[in-house]
């Protein structure tokens, strides 16, 4: 029984929930792992055994024409070949204003080409070749896009950053109509309606998205700049990876912004883009102009005001303290630097050359500890006659008005988008890649503009997703897999929140498993024990006898033992004759206390009967002591009081007991 008590005593069993929670915590903890590990990495374990790599071949994208039956495909650009720059894809000849002519050409280079480490067979990209310089290349849509008709536009491509990114971008603009019939001639100047993209020339990098909008009552185009995440991860440009790049807008103006598919930002340009592109209603009016007698002087000079007589401008703000005496340990004869007689003219030195040599100075020893060497020259004080120049006190101007500002008057050009929000874009016929990057080998590949998600996604299965599971096979293959830690890290970085499912999933349950193994362990002797130990009540091992003990020079100590023992004998002898007293000296309604009463008593119960016979006799003895005080000095009768029931002594008894 004793067994099954401690089982289940709390805190077994509160052990036991910690324990569970333990097996729970690591088994998630691991079946989170190896999902991690499987997702990461293409479903290919990182720590599997190593192959030889063999390529896959390129199959051509085909859309379904369940996806594409109710949708426009504007572009869908993969690189079935080598040969589209100068067909397709035209480079540009412009040259960038504003800038020298060494570098205002646009005469970065451009090759379609497959990744410096092959994971598909065919699969080519179009790649920036050249770093340090301008590069700028386009293509036409095969139809425009128009926003006008409120459809849902969706840009997508992939970049990748084979070298990582130092400086430079990654994005792509949708060049407004008419940009198409000179492809040759695209520059920074050239109109666009959308960028879009990854910018880093920075710790914190960027993804673009700006809208140029148009004004409908005076035809004036501006840039509105989307609002962008506390934080983007940097992976984006370092980690060496295709990263798929989506824009979604649509017709009511809301936007979303995702990489491989993770959300990254979203909005609506009507509210979330800066400058905003509702006008102010109203405007100052530009024909207004500010008053001749217009006074904005909140105070004047006080012409009334007369310089003091008494007024001195010339006198100086500090003067000779004429009561400073010369300490008397002042040095005069001695200098406080003085030229180094260690020093030795260098072999090398020209007179013709350096000059005439002189020692380097030092410090002169004479004057350590002292107040000073040299000529000795009275401090200067402040002058209590200096009052500096005087000048008219200023008071308020009467004629103060307020700062002048010119009055409103409605905006002419105000306009209100919400009725069409995307109304002001105007359409895009080609798309267009124009930077400056100081990395190189950055790949572009399968472009897509349509008006359909569901064309957007399966373009990204057929293709992205195709090229992540093989990039991953390639590198699983070489052994080169990204491991569990680093993809936890580079998740983290993609949503900070992550940091504290680590430390639920991780840290606490380190904790509870080092409470569990190395916490304190509760006492089995149980509250019997405990009890027996606090009253000193024997034992059975009390009676136990001890080993002959030596003292310091070798002898047996039983001499010691036995005068020790005497000595316990008599007091234990002393105590029972008090208490058998105690027993005596009842008073008769105790002596006739039922029969019951006379059982065998518990040692336990003894002793509260003993504690509380002695606290009865200690408090008739501070009762008789008081009774004498008050006999020698007569002041007041004390206030008798009354005895405790019975039942709140029994409890003051087991109290002290416990």
């Amino acid at each position: 029984s004793y067994q099954l008590s401690m089982v289940l005593s709390p805190s077994s069993s509160r052990r036991g929930v910690w324990l569970l929670l333990v097996v729970v915590a690591v088994a998630a903890l691991n079946g989170g792992v190896r999902a991690e590990e499987d997702e990461e990495e293409g479903g290919v374990p990182v720590e599997s055994v190593k192959e030889e790599f063999v390529p896959i071949k390129f199959v051509e994208p085909k859309l379904s024409g369940e996806v594409t039956k109710d949708a426009t495909i504007h572009l869908w650009e993969y690189f079935k070949g080598r040969g589209a720059i100068g067909k397709t894809w035209l480079k540009s000849k412009a040259k960038k204003d504003g800038v020298e002519a060494e570098i205002s050409k646009y005469n970065g280079e451009w090759e379609i080409t497959t990744p410096s480490e092959v994971s598909i067979e065919g699969d080519y990209s179009l790649v920036v070749k050249t770093m340090a310089r301008h590069g700028a290349i386009a293509t036409k849509l095969s139809k425009p896009f128009s926003f006008a008709e409120g459809k849902t536009m969706v840009m997508q491509y992939e970049v990748r950053f084979e070298e990582g990114q130092n400086c430079g971008g990654g994005y792509v603009k949708l060049l407004s109509e008419g940009a198409e019939k000179v492809l040759e001639e695209f520059n920074d100047k050239t109109g666009y309606t959308i960028m879009f993209g990854p910018d880093k020339c920075s710790p914190a990098g960027k993804i673009h998205l700006i809208f140029r909008y148009k004004n409908p009552k005076n035809g004036t185009i501006s840039e509105h700049h989307a609002r962008q995440p506390d934080s983007i991860a940097s992976s984006y440009w370092d980690d060496h990876k295709t990263h798929l790049y989506t824009l979604t807008l649509k017709g009511d103006g809301s936007y979303a912004v995702t990489v491989d598919y993770k959300s990254l930002y979203y909005g609506n340009i009507l509210k979330d883009v800066v400058p905003a592109i509702e006008p102010p209603k109203q405007i100052a009016d530009p024909a207004d102009t500010k008053p001749e007698d217009w006074d904005e002087r909140a105070e004047i000079e006080d012409e009334s005001a007369v310089k003091p007589d008494d007024w001195d401008e010339s006198a100086q703000k500090e003067i000779v303290d004429e009561t400073a005496e010369k300490p008397s340990d002042w040095l005069e004869e001695e200098q406080p630097l003085i030229p180094d007689p260690k020093a030795e003219k260098p072999d090398d030195w020209d007179v013709e050359m350096d000059g005439e040599w002189e020692p380097p100075m030092i410090e002169n020893v004479a004057c350590e500890g002292i107040s000073g060497c040299g000529e000795w020259k009275r401090p200067t004080i402040k002058n209590p006659a200096y009052k500096g120049k005087w000048r008219r006190p200023k008071i308020a101007n009467p004629a103060y008005k307020g700062i002048w500002a010119p009055r409103q008057i409605d905006n002419p050009d105000y306009f209100d988008p919400s009725e069409s929000p995307l109304a002001g874009l105007e359409p895009v016929s080609a798309l267009g890649i124009e930077l400056w990057t100081m990395s190189k080998n950055i790949m572009f590949s399968n472009f897509l503009v349509a008006d359909s998600e569901a064309v957007a996604a399966e373009a990204a299965r057929l293709t992205y997703d195709v090229r992540k599971t093989e990039d991953a096979r390639l590198k699983a293959s070489k052994g080169e897999g990204a491991g569990i830690f680093s993809g936890l890290v580079d998740a983290a970085e993609d949503k900070p929140w992550l940091w504290a499912v680590y430390v639920l999933g991780v840290i606490i349950p380190v904790i509870i498993i080092a409470v569990f193994c190395f916490g304190r362990k509760s006492s089995p002797d149980g509250p019997d024990v405990a009890y027996r130990k606090k009253y000193d009540v024997p034992t059975a091992d009390d009676d136990e006898t001890a080993p002959n003990l030596v003292n310091e020079d070798g002898e047996e100590a039983q001499q010691e033992e036995d005068d020790e023992a005497a000595v316990q004998a008599e007091v234990v002898t002393q105590l029972e004759k008090n208490t058998q007293n105690r027993r005596q000296s009842k008073s008769p309604a105790r002596k006739s206390a039922p029969a019951s009463a006379n059982k065998k008593k518990s040692v336990r119960e003894e002793i509260e009967a003993d504690d509380s016979e002695d606290t009865e006799d200690s408090a008739a003895g501070d009762a008789k002591a008081s009774a004498s005080e008050k006999d020698e000095e007569p002041e007041e009768e004390p206030v008798p009081v009354k005895n405790e029931k019975p039942a709140q002594k029994k409890r003051a008894r087991a109290k002290k007991a416990d």
